[in-house]
């Protein structure tokens, strides 16, 4: 796996349509797909979120405490699609603030485990909560395999689509949502 300085996962000069699928559109998809929909048309409305920089913090930190083992590399680029928190002998790690999103955060970890499998390392996954204490091993076997060429093919579907979906009303997750008032400016808020 070749180790790049210059990847940048804040690109906005790709077009949509034929670049690959980044692991940020799967999460968002499994979360909200107008959200995904949203962040496909660089819409991007997290750079200032209070909860997406509490995750940065969070990455940064175990950063720092995975620099310390030996055999841990942290920060890890996959070509121009992808970058990974840690690889850590046979395992990935994807570094999680709180599991409340839990189906998306294994999602874009099967991603993950998917790419890398494509470019001839088969590893499993770690999903890793520090604040819980929590760890959960994660594997790309058959099943996760259909489960994440499903959600592949709905994000392409969404890319493919020239409105965004709908959402019949606000959900629970909306409350904290970087695109609240971008979605339900008319409405009120859950």
């Amino acid at each position: 796996m070749e180790l790049r300085d210059d990847y940048d996962d804040t690109d906005q000069t790709m077009d949509v349509g034929t670049a690959p699928i980044r692991p940020y559109e799967l999460n968002a998809w499994a979360v909200c797909p107008r959200k995904c929909w949203l962040l496909q048309r660089q819409l991007m409305m997290e750079a200032h979120s209070p909860y997406v920089e509490l995750g940065r913090m969070l990455h940064h930190e175990s950063q720092e405490r995975a620099q310390r083992e030996p055999d841990a590399l942290t920060d890890i680029p996959i070509e121009d699609i992808a970058r990974l928190d840690k690889l850590a002998g046979e395992l990935v790690y994807e570094v999680k603030h709180s599991p409340r999103m839990h189906a998306a955060h294994r999602l874009q970890l099967l991603y993950y485990l998917h790419l890398l499998r494509e470019r001839g390392l088969t590893v499993k996954g770690v999903l890793h909560y520090p604040k819980q204490r929590r760890r959960e091993i994660v594997e790309l076997d058959a099943a996760s395999e259909a489960e994440l060429q499903r959600a592949l093919a709905a994000v392409q579907r969404l890319r493919e689509q020239p409105l965004p979906p709908t959402v019949e009303r606000p959900m629970t997750i909306c409350r904290r949502c970087a695109y609240q008032e971008l979605c339900w400016c008319e409405e009120e808020t859950p």
